[in-house]
């Protein structure tokens, strides 16, 4: 499985594997509530359900209280992996590790590519709501 379709998950649900810079959470959550739509998913790997890019989105879903956010999951076989920093060299293993057991990179320390990634354009009311 490289990518499946779009699905609404709960973000309780979903494992960071990096930290979070809390004024770019906040520039996140104005765009949200600016556009009052979610227009990108969050990409997971599909057995830990791993965030592998949308930290951010994820954690201003949380703090807008959001019941789902839009996922879009892949097999990790599929994705390139590489590091913003050049003294950290994740490795698949390391990067599911930390999203298992919370030890959590710095931000933007990884680099995830996909092949290409869904817009997710989900109104901002259809997140709210179980």
């Amino acid at each position: 499985m490289s990518i499946a379709k779009i699905e609404l998950v709960s973000p309780s649900r979903l494992r960071p594997t990096e930290e979070t810079a809390p004024t770019r959470v906040g520039e996140v959550i104005e765009l949200i509530l600016d556009r009052q739509a979610w227009t990108q998913p969050i990409c997971v790997e599909c057995n830990t359900l791993a965030v592998l890019d949308g930290h951010h989105r994820l954690n201003a879903a949380i703090q807008l209280g959001f019941a789902r956010v839009p996922v879009q999951f892949f097999d990790y076989s599929t994705v390139q992996l590489g590091s913003w920093r050049p003294e950290i060299t994740p490795t698949r293993d390391d990067v599911l590790r930390r999203a298992l057991n919370g030890f959590l990179y710095p931000p933007k320390t990884t680099r995830h590519s996909f092949s290409p990634v869904e817009n997710a354009i989900v109104n901002f009311r259809r997140l709210i709501h179980n």
